[in-house]
C-alpha cells in the first residue's frame, strides 16, 4: 500500500489538501471537477469548501521529506504551467520522465501541456498509458473524452464519458459532456442518469458506419478492433491503430463492435498477464513504485509532533488554514481565540461547523511508522480520560449558584475554563460536574450538589447552553485547580436515618409542613404559580417513605428553588444531613414568606 497516493488519482500527492471529513486529496482532484461527495466516505462535499481551504502544510513537508527528487521535479513544471509557459512546462515533464519513468504524476502533467499547446496525439497517447494502468480512474477517462472532442472524435468521446458515469454516477462533468454531444446531433437530452446511460447506450449501438479516407468499407468482424480501454492495442495482436486526428478506422462495423464493447465493460480475450494484474489489483493503484514505501523510513517522530502540546499527534485534525493539532489541543485554542495557532487565520466557520474529524492519512502514516509510540500516546490520553472521570477525587467545580437534588439548573458557558470543563465532562462519558456559590477566603463554599448534563447546545460562537439536574449532595474535603478551573476532593452527603418514635414524631413535623407548603402555594396569584411550574415543574407529590432517598422527600427541595433565599442560608440548609433540622428551616422561612 502506498500511503502516499491520492485516493482519487492515484498518484505521489500534489498539493494535498484535508477535506472536513478528514480525507486527503490532491487539489487538482478537487479543485477541477469535485465531486458531490468524498470518494472515500460519501460526506458531500460544497465547492465553497475547496475554494477556500488551503494545502495541508504537514502533508506538503512529508511528501517533500520522503521524495524531494519527484517533488522538485513537480513543483517546477506545476510552476511552468500556472505561468502559461507550456513549452517549458512539457520539456521539464519529458526530461523528469527519463530519469523517473515510474511516476505517472509526471505523465499527467506532460497531458496538461500537451492539451495547451494542442498536440492532442501526445495527450492522448500518454492518457492511454494511463488509463490503461488505472481503467476506474474517473477523472482520467474524463480527460481522455475531452481529448478525443477535441480531435474530432466525438462517438470515441462518448464513450469515455460513459465510462465514467458508469463508474461515478454523480460525475457531472462527465454527463454535461454527454448532453453537449447528444445535443449537437439533435437529440433532446433529459437530466435524469438513468434516461442519459439509456439513450447513451442506445445511441452507441446504432450503426454508425465510418469510411476511411479511401472511402471504402472493411471487413465486418472485429480483429482490428481497437481495446476500449485506449491503451492502442488491437485484440487480434495485429498493429497497433494510429492515434491522432488523421486516424482511420477498418469499417462502420467494427466501430459499433468496439463501442458495444465498451459500453458493456469486456476485457480484451488476450490482454496480457501483466495488464490484467494491473486492473485486477485491489487497490487500483496500477503500477508500483518499489522504492517509495522505503522512503516513508525517513520519518521520524518529531515530523508529526503537535505545535501546542509537542507530543506525538493525538486524532490530529487540520483546519481550513491547512495547520495540523491534536482535537482536543485545537479546541482548548478556540476556546480562547478564534485564529489559528500559527497563521492567525480566522477561524470562525470552522468552529461554527466543528467537523473537527481526524486527519485519516495522517493517523495511517503513524499507525504504520510508530504503532508503539502511538499506543503509549493513547495510554497518556485513556490515563488522563480515566483520572478525568473519578467523581470523589479532582472533580471539576463550576463556581456561580446553589443547586438542588433533583432540581433543574439550566447553565449559560461562556467562559473558555467551563467550556472546557463541560467538554471533558461529556468525553469522559461521566457528564457530572460539581456546583458551588462562592466563597470569599476559599474560592468556593464547602458544600455543593452535584449537577448532570442532561443536554449541551453549543452555539456559533463556542457558547453553548447547558441543561443540567441535580444530583446528590457533597461536602469538599481538599480544594484544588486543573487546566483553569476549580477541583475538589468530596465526599458525599446522606440523610441521617431514624426510627421508632423519632420516625413518628418526624412524620408529624413532615405532614405539617408539607400542607403548611400547600397552603402557601394556593395563596399564590395564578400568574406567578405559573411561572413557577414552567421553571421548577409542579409541586411534588408527597412522599409515603420520607427516608427511602439519600436526600430526603423532593418536594423540600422543590420549595427551596422556588424560593428566592440567600445564597448562604440555601448552602447551610444543603449541607444538612438532618431531615427534622431541614424541616425546621423550611416552616420558619414559611411563617416568614406568609407574614410578608
Amino acid at each position: 500500500m502506498d500511503l502516499l497516493e491520492c485516493p482519487i488519482c492515484l498518484f505521489l500527492m500534489s498539493e494535498p489538501v484535508t477535506m472536513s471529513c478528514g480525507h486527503t486529496f490532491c487539489r487538482r482532484c478537487v479543485g477541477g471537477s469535485l465531486p458531490p461527495k468524498c470518494p472515500s466516505c460519501k460526506e458531500r462535499f460544497k465547492q465553497r469548501e475547496v475554494k477556500n481551504i488551503r494545502n495541508n502544510v504537514l502533508l506538503i513537508g512529508v511528501v517533500e521529506k520522503c521524495c524531494p527528487d519527484e517533488t522538485k521535479v513537480k513543483c517546477h513544471v506545476q510552476e511552468k504551467l500556472k505561468a502559461n509557459e507550456f513549452t517549458e512546462a512539457l520539456r521539464i515533464a519529458t526530461e523528469g520522465l527519463d530519469l523517473v519513468p515510474h511516476d505517472q504524476s509526471l505523465r499527467l502533467y506532460r497531458v496538461e501541456a500537451n492539451w495547451a499547446l494542442r498536440h492532442f496525439s501526445d495527450a492522448l497517447t500518454d492518457l492511454d498509458y494511463l488509463c490503461g494502468l488505472r481503467p476506474n480512474w474517473t477523472e482520467g477517462l474524463f480527460r481522455k473524452g475531452n481529448v478525443l472532442m477535441e480531435m474530432g472524435r466525438q462517438t470515441e468521446a462518448l464513450v469515455q464519458f460513459h465510462h465514467c458515469l458508469k463508474l461515478q454516477t454523480d460525475f457531472a462533468p462527465a454527463k454535461g459532456q454527454i448532453k453537449k454531444i447528444l445535443e449537437a446531433e439533435g437529440m433532446l437530452v433529459p437530466d435524469e442518469l438513468s434516461c442519459i446511460l439509456q439513450l447513451v447506450s442506445e445511441h452507441l449501438r446504432e450503426p454508425c458506419p465510418i469510411t476511411s479516407l479511401s472511402g471504402t468499407q472493411g471487413p465486418a468482424h472485429h480483429e482490428g478492433l481497437v481495446h476500449p480501454t485506449g491503451n492502442g492495442r488491437k485484440t487480434s495482436g495485429r498493429r497497433q491503430t494510429q492515434q491522432g486526428p488523421n486516424a482511420t478506422q477498418d469499417s462502420g462495423s467494427e466501430c459499433c463492435l468496439s463501442l458495444c464493447q465498451a459500453v458493456s465493460f469486456l476485457p480484451a480475450a488476450d490482454e496480457d498477464e501483466e495488464m490484467m494484474a494491473r486492473k485486477e489489483d485491489g487497490s487500483g493503484r496500477g503500477e508500483r513504485n518499489p522504492g517509495r514505501e522505503k522512503t516513508l523510513a525517513v520519518l521520524t517522530v518529531s515530523d508529526f509532533e503537535c505545535p501546542l502540546c509537542i507530543r506525538l499527534f493525538f486524532e490530529p485534525v487540520t483546519t481550513p488554514c491547512g495547520h495540523t493539532f491534536c482535537k482536543n489541543c485545537m479546541e482548548r485554542s478556540l476556546d480562547h481565540n478564534l485564529r489559528c495557532p500559527l497563521c492567525k487565520q480566522p477561524l470562525q466557520e470552522y468552529l461554527k461547523n466543528r467537523k473537527y474529524n481526524p486527519t485519516v492519512l495522517l493517523q495511517d502514516i503513524m499507525t504504520w511508522l510508530f504503532p508503539s509510540q502511538l499506543a503509549e500516546r493513547k495510554q497518556i490520553h485513556d490515563a488522563e480520560m480515566a483520572e478525568l472521570s473519578n467523581l470523589n477525587k479532582d472533580i471539576p467545580i463550576f463556581v456561580c449558584t446553589v443547586a438542588y437534588p433533583g432540581m433543574p439548573c439550566p447553565l449559560h458557558v461562556f467562559e473558555p475554563r467551563y467550556r472546557l470543563m463541560m467538554r471533558r465532562c461529556v468525553e469522559t462519558g461521566t457528564r457530572k460536574f460539581g456546583m458551588c456559590i462562592y466563597e470569599h477566603g476559599k474560592g468556593f463554599a464547602d458544600y455543593g450538589c452535584i449537577l448532570e448534563i442532561l443536554t449541551l447546545e453549543l452555539l456559533p460562537d463556542g457558547r453553548s447552553y447547558v441543561d443540567t439536574v441535580g444530583g446528590n449532595r457533597f461536602r469538599v474535603l481538599k480544594r484544588g485547580h486543573r487546566d483553569g478551573y476549580h477541583t475538589a476532593d468530596i465526599e458525599y452527603l446522606e440523610d441521617l436515618k431514624v426510627s421508632d418514635s423519632e420516625l413518628e414524631l418526624l412524620h408529624h413535623l413532615h405532614d405539617s409542613v408539607y400542607q403548611q407548603t400547600q397552603e402557601w402555594y394556593q395563596r399564590l396569584g395564578g400568574r406567578v404559580r405559573e411561572q413557577i411550574n414552567k421553571q421548577y415543574g409542579t409541586m411534588p407529590d408527597k412522599e409515603e417513605d420520607i427516608q427511602a432517598t439519600s436526600n430526603g422527600p423532593a418536594w423540600c427541595w422543590w420549595l427551596l428553588s422556588v424560593l428566592q433565599l440567600d445564597p448562604a442560608y440555601q448552602t447551610n440548609v444543603l449541607s444538612m444531613t438532618s431531615l427534622k433540622d431541614r424541616l425546621g428551616h423550611i416552616r420558619l422561612v414559611l411563617e416568614y414568606f406568609s407574614q410578608r
